[in-house]
């Protein structure tokens, strides 16, 4: 799911670059002649001040920005976004948006938060202002920069973070035009920072990320990308290696990348791919554990790759830890719906009817987790001999697939809608 998977966005971190190229001074001689003895006092006592002044001034210039501070706000931001705790998140945003109003480091800190959240249910709108908002604050800050200093890549970087949560909102809400002129601004924002600083590692998970998808448009809109300048073209040579190098040694996006990565790979079919993916989640899982996304789909992943013993192990374990972690009820009740699907592909369809009946919150589910729960209502009204019902189920399946495109999904309930659901028929 390309939006779930983008992210958690989870965390951009921007400096400013706000020093400015020293203009050439006319050069003097500095050797005294013929001065009076006043003159030649004043000129000795002068210049030692001056440069004492100056030498103050700079001091107080790198006190202004103390970027080992601001570097420690948003390490500290990331893992509390890492770990689930946006509240925390937040309120590290707002400390940077009042300490440094005009770096602009705030404000893609939020975007972050934002997008991150929005990720997990893409139909929400309550964050589509403030991502607006904070996405053009963003950008008047980085543009501005850039006017002052072509070669800034802090600004460029700061630029390309911004259209990056602009191409994810305006691609969700179907305002396709805005959406690939901002992700073709992205990767040229991106790439113009890396070209400055190609110690930069951390811009390249957002354009190895921008160029995957880039490169993996619909068949029909890559048709139009030949023509059409506001789709940003991919690049499949750099995009899953960026990511991968993010993962393996980044600054701060290190752990936001291994997700990133993770999701992207276990997107196919690959079996080698799928291993892998597996296991990052695993890590991450080991690392954040009261992070429930990253709990829910570990355990998720397992299902549908067939070890369904495992994921039971992990949702126990999820649900176990709830109080411990207080975890949002609606978690419990997302995993409870896993559990459910790995009881059916063991046949165990008594507790697997049990446990579904337990989930109460699926009003409050996601979009995902919507379409996951009609569906299994639908399956197991089927193997209840209710068939009315599953029918009914199946086609507000296939309705909510406009809102929520899955294959996997929508080819299950077809199936269902075709034939009635039996538990001797291939996996879930």
């Amino acid at each position: 799911m390309l939006a779930q998977n983008i992210f958690i966005f989870h965390n951009v971190h921007y400096h400013s670059a706000l020093l400015s190229n020293p203009k050439n001074t006319k050069k003097y001689e500095t050797k005294p002649r013929n001065y009076s003895k006043r003159g030649r006092l004043m000129y000795q006592w002068f210049l030692p001040v001056l440069i004492l002044l100056l030498g103050s001034f700079q001091a107080q210039s790198s006190q202004e920005f103390p970027w080992a501070e601001i570097a420690t706000l948003k390490v500290k931001g990331t893992e509390l976004r890492l770990r689930g705790d946006f509240a925390g998140a937040n309120r590290v945003s707002r400390q940077l948006k009042e300490t440094y109003p005009d770096l602009g480091i705030g404000y893609a800190f939020n975007l972050n938060t934002l997008v991150t959240q929005l990720s997990w249910d893409e139909q929400q709108t309550r964050f589509d202002k403030d991502i607006l908002q904070d996405a053009e604050k963003t950008l008047s800050i980085c543009r501005k920069q850039i006017d002052s200093d072509q070669g800034d890549y802090r600004a460029h970087y700061l630029c390309g973070q911004a259209h990056f949560a602009l191409t994810y909102l305006h691609a969700l809400r179907g305002n396709y035009y805005r959406a690939g002129t901002n992700g073709s601004k992205t990767i040229s924002s991106l790439e113009q920072a890396l070209k400055i600083n190609p110690e930069l590692t951390d811009a390249k998970m957002h354009l190895g990320v921008s160029y995957y998808y880039a490169d993996n448009l619909p068949s029909y809109i890559k048709v139009f990308s030949k023509l059409l300048w506001f789709i940003p073209t991919g690049n499949s040579d750099k995009s899953l290696p960026y990511v991968r190098e993010v993962a393996k040694k980044g600054k701060y996006f290190k752990d936001v990348a291994k997700y990133l990565y993770a999701s992207i790979l276990i997107e196919g079919d690959d079996e080698e791919r799928l291993a892998t993916g597996t296991t990052l989640l695993q890590e991450l899982v080991s690392s954040y554990p009261e992070n429930s996304r990253f709990q829910l789909r570990y355990i998720s992943q397992l299902g549908a790759t067939g070890r369904h013993e495992q994921s039971l192990n992990a949702a126990d374990t999820f649900i176990a830890t709830d109080e411990q972690y207080k975890r949002d009820p609606v978690d419990i009740d997302l995993a409870r719906l896993w559990v459910t699907r790995d009881l059916l592909n063991l046949k165990q369809v008594k507790k697997a009817i049990v446990t579904f009946n337990e989930i109460t919150r699926q009003v409050s589910f996601p979009a995902w987790g919507r379409a996951w729960y009609l569906l299994t209502h639908a399956q197991i009204s089927d193997l209840q001999k209710q068939r009315n019902m599953a029918k009914n189920l199946y086609n507000r399946v296939i309705k909510l697939h406009e809102k929520y495109p899955s294959s996997t999904i929508l080819s299950l309930a077809r199936a269902g809608l075709n034939q009635p659901f039996t538990l001797t028929e291939p996996p879930l």
